[in-house]
């Protein structure tokens, strides 16, 4: 284990710090309402074939929203929503865009904090650690929840931040540097990665996401040196924590639960980071690495 000690808990959120098991069958029936007020008639028997067609070809297909596989197609109700609709839309051969359904059903079956989430977030911070929730859903509605969250330990409000809309389904390289906001080391930095890893699955493991590694050097104050005392805690492998381990942090993977369970080759690639890499089925798990 490196010798540095943990200083910043990067912290995915959907899934991470949230109960899926708890709302998924409610966001599910929710897409599909807002699939048909979007007039695609869609019935609640072609709904659930679909969904189970995305299951059976999951984890070797990957969720194609941003044009690149990111992810399992069946990795949570919320990309297997996604392509469940995209694949009714190709074997009707309808060309219609598939309208942002996911807000509305997302924000009405929100997911539960996890039980253990305050107590894990104060021991965190009572080891001198601080907390970034780096996620792909917007700071407005995660600032809201952690607001509700921390209601009662107004001393951890200002020990926890959240950065929001980090893109990390997005398999590209760094936006073009008009701006001269990323250095030529930090540049130099990404490009160094390995474009992906290949073996555990049919398809490769896409390493290089521009937008996760800008929304890291956000989070982290455009400082990346400040990797070697940060830990990763996500979900899913390969769009949390693959590409923050090769950029030499510390990664720990937080199990999923049936019916979204982790599979075998995310516990196979987590195995190969080492002892820079862990796993558990809670978040207080996370507490390990202080001791």
């Amino acid at each position: 284990m490196p010798a540095d000690p943990v200083t910043q808990v990067v912290l995915d959120f959907d899934g991470t710090c949230t109960q899926i098991p708890a709302i998924y069958e409610r966001y599910l029936e929710l897409f599909l309402k807002g699939f048909n007020e979007a007039g695609f008639n869609v019935s609640a028997e072609e709904w659930l074939e679909a969904q189970e067609i995305v299951r059976a070809h999951s984890p070797e297909e990957g969720w194609m929203v941003a044009g690149s596989p990111a992810a399992p197609v069946a990795a949570d109700p919320y990309i297997m929503a996604n392509e469940a609709a995209q694949l009714i839309l190709r074997q009707r051969r309808d060309t219609r865009p598939l309208p942002n359904i996911n807000a509305s059903a997302y924000a009405a079956a929100a997911a539960p904090w996890r039980d253990d989430a305050l107590d894990t977030f104060s021991a965190i911070v009572t080891h001198g650690a601080r907390i970034i929730i780096v996620s792909n859903s917007s700071s407005a509605f995660i600032s809201g929840r952690l607001s509700l969250l921390l209601e009662t330990r107004t001393d951890l409000q200002d020990k926890i931040t959240v950065q929001s809309d980090a893109g990390k389904f997005r398999i590209c390289e760094l936006s073009w540097p008009d701006s001269g906001t990323i250095s030529a080391q930090d540049a130099a930095r990404f490009t160094a990665l390995p474009v992906a890893y290949q073996g555990l699955l049919k398809r490769p493991l896409y390493l290089r996401r521009g937008a996760y590694f800008e929304a890291i050097r956000r989070a982290l104050a455009d400082d990346l040196s400040a990797l070697s005392g940060t830990l990763f805690c996500g979900d899913i492998f390969e769009m949390d924590l693959a590409m923050p381990f090769a950029l030499g942090a510390r990664v720990h993977l937080l199990d999923r639960a049936e019916p979204f369970s982790t599979y075998d080759y995310e516990r196979c690639a987590l195995a190969a980071c080492g002892s820079r890499g862990r796993n558990s089925t809670e978040l207080h798990g996370l507490l390990e690495w202080f001791k």
